[in-house]
């Protein structure tokens, strides 16, 4: 799996530094190249879960963009008698392999790009394996790297459709493969 993936990001990679077409719009100001946005996840049922994730980024090329966040996730579960906080920081970036995918094959009319996008997150799961195991609470490392599709929302606004593969999974961490994840960018 690992190969394939490695494979397929080298070829996105290749593609990339061939289109220089990409190019067309005028730098932006520095003021301009930084971005905010994250994503918010909730779910519920047996287990109530509610996550927020904001960032700030700066866009250091028009490909390669580069930035920070935090972590928080709330987890309540009645049946578990489980009520806690899961928090940590990520740091992350993409590169721009293909800006417009309508501009590369004419007939597919669309604005949709595709990236190559790496997280490296830093939790803490603070209570949430301690409450049944007694242990101390303790920090997993999620290093994680995989596609990303950057489909317009506005001039300076994005929706970011990311699928990750995380090189560090095991049965405390809260990142399982593959790792989907939703974001806005604006």
């Amino acid at each position: 799996m690992k190969k394939i993936l490695l494979s397929i990001l080298l070829m996105l990679f290749a593609l990339g530094l061939s289109a220089q077409y990409l190019e067309k719009e005028p730098p932006p100001t520095p003021v301009q190249r930084i971005f905010f946005g994250g994503n918010l996840d909730m779910g519920f049922g047996t287990v109530t879960q509610i996550s927020l994730s904001p960032e700030v980024g700066y866009r250091i090329t028009n490909r390669l963009s580069a930035g920070v966040g935090i972590d928080y996730m709330f987890i309540y579960s009645e049946e578990y008698n489980f009520k806690g906080s899961i928090f940590g920081g990520s740091v992350f970036a993409s590169f721009t392999v293909i800006k417009s995918i309508g501009d590369l094959i004419p007939f597919f009319r669309t604005d949709m790009g595709i990236l190559i996008y790496g997280q490296f997150s830093y939790t803490n799961m603070g209570r949430f394996y301690t409450a049944f195991s007694g242990e101390e609470p303790m920090w997993i490392a999620s290093p994680m790297l995989g596609l990303g599709f950057q489909v317009p929302i506005s001039q300076r606004s994005y929706m970011v459709l990311s699928v990750m593969y995380n090189f560090n999974e095991s049965m405390y961490s809260i990142y399982s493969n593959p790792v989907v994840k939703v974001s806005y960018q604006f």
